[in-house]
């Protein structure tokens, strides 16, 4: 179909300009009948047009003939899929020691620096990215954490580091997999974890929580 109604797009742009001269102008209403009998169709040239090029209403029918011709048969006026990355994109915690945010998640937990400025910076630590805003601080005082990836090898490094001893640690573990359970500076709660979703998941698999039910 997209075939049939791209080689009707050139036929009618060549006609106008030949009949109009070269600053002739078309709308994509102009490739279909007064009254449509495929919208399905008319929808698809619409997106295209609007979505795809950002086209006006009216435009010259050279362009228009110009862009139509350099498609491909098998898939032309079909737009691309839009591609949706889905997961975290950063964290934000709020700080109220800068310099003592700073050597907590750089020094001591080894974020990686990359940016600061008067009241605040960005570290990274693998795909992690976590913003550090200087302002008043009010951790949670319920079970809200926040868990980054570390090795078991990783953990026990950081807890040898001198300035793990003034580190307050909230919780044991008890769950599949290594974790540390500590506060940074301000009290916010974090989770050191050497597991994952399905290391966690084949471990209630084998020892399911109570009245577990899988969603999928």
């Amino acid at each position: 179909m997209y075939k049939e109604i791209k080689q009707k797009i050139l036929s009618v742009c060549a006609e106008k300009i030949r009949k109009k001269g070269e600053n002739v102008q078309v709308s994509f209403y102009a490739f279909f009948a007064n009254k449509n009998d495929d919208p399905k169709t008319l929808m698809a040239i619409a997106r295209w047009w609007i979505e795809g090029h950002q086209l006006n209403h009216f435009e010259k029918a050279t362009k228009v003939y110009s862009l139509v011709a350099s498609l491909d048969d098998a898939s032309a006026f079909q737009l691309p899929a839009v591609q949706q990355d889905k997961g975290l994109n950063h964290l934000t915690l709020s700080v109220t020691n800068l310099e003592a945010s700073l050597y907590f998640y750089c020094d001591l937990l080894g974020f990686k620096g990359e940016v600061r400025w008067n009241t605040g910076a960005y570290l990274s630590y693998g795909n992690c990215w976590l913003c550090l805003s200087l302002g008043e601080a009010n951790p949670s005082q319920d079970y809200t954490h926040f868990a980054f990836s570390f090795s078991a090898e990783a953990m026990s490094f950081v807890q040898q580091k001198p300035g793990f001893s003034a580190v307050k640690q909230w919780q044991a573990n008890t769950s599949e997999g290594d974790s540390l359970y500590i506060e940074d500076p301000d009290g916010h709660k974090l989770e050191l974890h050497s597991g994952s979703l399905s290391t966690r998941l084949a471990a209630i698999k084998e020892k399911p929580y109570d009245d577990l039910v899988w969603l999928r």
